[in-house]
């Protein structure tokens, strides 16, 4: 048996162990959460960043910690050789509502493990751990050092990867397992903005509130509105003529909505159903006062099918990355006025400042303002590069299948680096998904062949009598 088959073989005994550990890793609801010493992203990530080190340590890793913002299991290299960094993240957002299962405690069913953050993405750090345990075991040397970079900030900016790239220093190349196989080349851009206005006068709006993220499409929004009887039979009509499900009680001359959506990630929108825009079409029967513009705002620029932000007049296109996407995360009003989170992920080519003054423009003759509150570039990595090459080749090679690489809305922490793409750990039809969504799952043997996938890849990577990575690398 050579060593890549004694590879496999020593994957499968893991198996149990793997999953055992991803267990342990749900059960852990880390969401970025109130800072504290010394835990910059609150006590679940901190402690979900421990026990993923102590288990690499329990292996024999040598492992480093960075202040709580981030870690790294290392392994391997030689004086000539460079640095592999493969960057995962063990943060999650928050769990939402419309459960089967309670959402950390690793429920496995029919050989799926159900939790939040099981499928995004404390399975990749799963997978890339046992995997560089295996090729440990298989006494594999690997000429570059590799790092398993574990972050706790990813779903709410990755200021986890710039604290560590500043005081750790940025790996040669790498990929990111937060994504699909085979690989992802290119990223679009990420522009999140807040948008807001003063209703400056009377308004029957009392509360309108959704959304825990705004890179999750709300599958709920609520509304407390002054009214009577009569308003709450037209509101009900309004749902019924909509086919949105909706509850409505009125009571004490006030009347409570609560609507219900489909969840997604803010990326793929178009996959969900979006409550906040629903709500704003059911109140369109009402007359809201001052409150009126913003909601008909919400009605015409940021509809429940205007994802392509063809309303704000955004939309566009290009060919590495593909369209141009808009999520409306979350709302916030009162009496006096009202606040909008946008989840925007737009082309390689798109400007943020242009995108930014078409939106303003946009905003305008309804009262509102915008500003960007956070902007993380777009990557894109030629398909003819090494790197891509040798991860489409290693692919090919474990799977039989001849897939395309690709592009996508979402982002990961390949752009947190220089010569990194994003790399799997989905499956082209795989049966493990629900990110950012009710019922998260992992279907476990997609988890252990997506291990097998990434050992092979560090060794083709990382491995001895490797071309070195730099001729042919992308600036």
């Amino acid at each position: 048996m050579d060593k890549m088959q004694k590879l496999d073989e020593i994957l499968k005994t893991y198996e149990e162990e793997m999953t055992e550990t991803l267990r342990g890793l749900v059960r852990i609801p880390s969401v970025d959460g109130e800072p504290l010493p010394g835990k910059p992203f609150g006590e679940a990530c901190a402690r979900a960043l421990d026990y993923a080190l102590k288990k690499a340590e329990s292996f024999g890793f040598e492992t480093y910690n960075d202040e709580n913002y981030a870690g790294h299991v290392a392994f391997g290299g030689t004086p000539e050789g460079k640095t592999l960094g493969i960057l995962a993240h063990l943060d999650v957002v928050p769990e939402g509502s419309d459960w089967t299962v309670p959402p950390y405690e690793g429920v496995i069913r029919d050989g799926f493990l159900y939790g939040r953050g099981a499928n995004d993405n404390k399975c990749s750090c799963v997978s890339c751990l046992f995997a560089l345990r295996a090729i440990r075991e298989a006494g594999i040397p690997l000429r570059d050092r590799v790092l398993l970079i574990l972050g706790c900030n990813e779903e709410k900016g990755s200021a986890d990867m710039a604290h560590y790239m500043q005081h750790v220093g940025m790996p040669d190349y790498g990929f990111s397992p937060d994504s699909g196989f085979p690989v992802c080349y290119a990223e679009k851009g990420i522009h999140r903005m807040e948008i807001r206005g003063a209703f400056g006068g009377a308004t029957p709006l009392i509360s309108l509130a959704a959304g825990q993220a705004v890179n999750i499409v709300p599958n709920r929004c609520r509304a407390c509105v002054q009214g009577a009887t009569e308003q709450a039979q037209a509101l009900r009509e309004r749902a019924r003529q909509l086919e949105v499900p909706c509850k409505i009680a009125c009571a004490d001359g006030k009347i409570d909505i609560e609507v219900e959506g489909v969840a997604a990630h803010g990326a793929f929108p178009a996959g969900g159903r979006n409550a906040i825009a629903l709500l704003a079409e059911i109140l369109s029967c009402m007359d809201l006062g001052a409150a009126e513009p913003a909601l008909r705002f919400v009605r015409e620029k940021l509809g429940v099918t205007d994802w392509d932000g063809k309303g704000l007049g955004i939309q566009m296109e290009d060919e590495p990355s593909g369209a141009l996407t808009v999520n409306l995360g979350v709302v916030r009003a009162d009496e006096a006025g009202i606040a909008l989170q946008l989840d925007i992920r737009q082309p390689v080519v798109a400007d943020f400042a242009d995108v930014l003054a078409r939106v303003q423009a946009a905003c305008a003759p309804y009262g509102l303002t915008a500003r960007s509150t956070h902007v993380s570039p777009a990557l894109y990595v030629a398909k003819d590069s090494w790197l891509v090459t040798t991860l489409m080749r290693v692919y090919k090679e474990m799977t039989g299948r001849d897939d395309e690489p690709f592009s996508m809305g979402g982002g990961t922490y390949a752009r947190s680096m220089k010569n990194a793409v994003a790399f799997g750990p989905g499956l082209p039809g795989n049966k493990s998904g629900g990110a950012h969504g009710p019922d998260e799952k992992q279907y476990l043997p997609e988890m252990f062949e997506a291990a097998r996938i990434y050992a092979h890849t560090i060794v083709a990577l990382a491995g001895p009598g490797m071309p070195d990575p730099g001729p042919g690398m992308p600036d």
